[in-house]
């Protein structure tokens, strides 16, 4: 017993400097040539009781230079990056007014539920179209660019075959039916990308769509 309690008053006894954990290293460390306090009182109006955070990063917005260099980079290789300038559309999309269904282009006013009419023209897409004749209907198909003098579009399912060149139609269409307008997705000498843009996968599909190939973007210095 008289053994045990030695033990216990050396222990009590010992330093806690002894410990490996509160041991500090004697090695100095060089202090910045401004301290964070230093920098906060060379903000106008400083009160270290009512610094926002707005104020705070406009005066160390003042401390860094943004890069300024750009490069040209292919499009599969941009995701991430930041334009450097805005991405200006070249064309429309869609480049011409064009069916969005597969059907037949017509005047609308011309169209009689019931009554006959000639197919006078076949239309893919991908093809041009001729000029639509009066009383007749142009069989179209879709993303097919309307004919000159149509304003509407019936669908197949709307329509009664009679033979190779007459059908019927079985419904009045409306003004502009099913047709997608050009431009209507992306019109000509928008922004459709503005600098300062991060590329991510839908913003790369946009500019693809337009037909670039590569895009300017902010140089990286760091990996």
């Amino acid at each position: 017993m008289a053994s045990q309690a030695s033990q216990a008053s050396q222990a009590s006894q010992a330093s806690p400097s002894s410990s490996p954990l509160t041991a500090v290293s004697a090695t100095a460390v060089n202090p910045p040539t401004l301290s964070l306090h230093e920098i906060a009182e060379r903000l106008q109006g400083y009160d270290p009781q009512a610094l926002s955070a707005q104020h705070v990063n406009a005066f160390l917005a003042q401390l860094v230079q943004p890069v300024q260099t750009q490069e040209s980079v292919p499009l599969m290789q941009a995701h991430g990056r930041i334009l450097a300038q805005d991405v200006i559309s070249p064309i429309s999309v869609p480049p011409h007014d064009n069916s969005a269904m597969d059907g037949y282009a017509v005047r609308a006013a011309e169209v009689v539920p019931g009554q006959s009419a000639t197919v006078s023209q076949r239309i893919a897409a991908g093809h041009p179209a001729q000029p639509l004749l009066p009383g007749t209907c142009a069989r179209i198909f879709t993303g097919a660019p309307m004919p000159a003098g149509a304003d509407a579009v019936v669908m197949q399912e709307e329509v009664t075959v009679v033979d190779d060149s007459h059908v019927r139609f079985q419904t009045s269409p409306t003004l502009g039916q099913c047709i997608r307008k050009k431009g209507e997705d992306i019109e000509k000498d928008i922004v459709l990308l503005p600098k300062g843009t991060r590329l991510d996968p839908a913003s790369l599909g946009l500019a693809a769509s337009i037909g670039l190939s590569s895009l300017a973007v902010i140089s990286k210095y760091f990996k």
